[in-house]
């Protein structure tokens, strides 16, 4: 027997959330219900609000917030060094790298290993 793993505050809200609506969705067409889809689609809009408040929360809690002063000035660094002229650094923001198994120093050394190779 498998365990499911514990759903996070923000699933939950948004499982209740599609619930509702899922309930709802046939009665969208009948007009002497109008009072119910409205209360229902009101709960299911607190709902998607309440999981967003709740991926906010932990995302904080993770620590995915502004960048750090150090990384700033790195950043800064590097900018004035590959421009050198005058500039103004506006917004940093964090990314997720696209292929996370890639090591992007190992594939730089291979080219330059390919690259100092003769063809045949």
């Amino acid at each position: 027997m498998t365990t499911l793993p514990t759903p996070s505050s923000a699933e939950a809200h948004l499982g209740l959330a599609l619930a509702s609506i899922h309930r709802i969705l046939p009665r969208l067409d009948e007009p002497d219900r109008c009072d119910e889809v409205q209360t229902a689609l009101t709960q299911a809009a607190a709902a998607v609000e309440a999981a967003r408040a709740a991926h906010e929360q932990a995302m904080e809690a993770r620590g995915a917030g502004p960048v750090r002063g150090e990384l700033l000035a790195v950043i800064s660094a590097a900018v004035f060094a590959a421009l050198d002229r005058p500039y103004r650094v506006l917004d940093v923001k964090r990314s997720a790298p696209l292929v996370t198994w890639v090591n992007a120093w190992a594939m730089e050394g291979r080219f330059k290993h390919y690259a100092s190779r003769r063809v045949r």
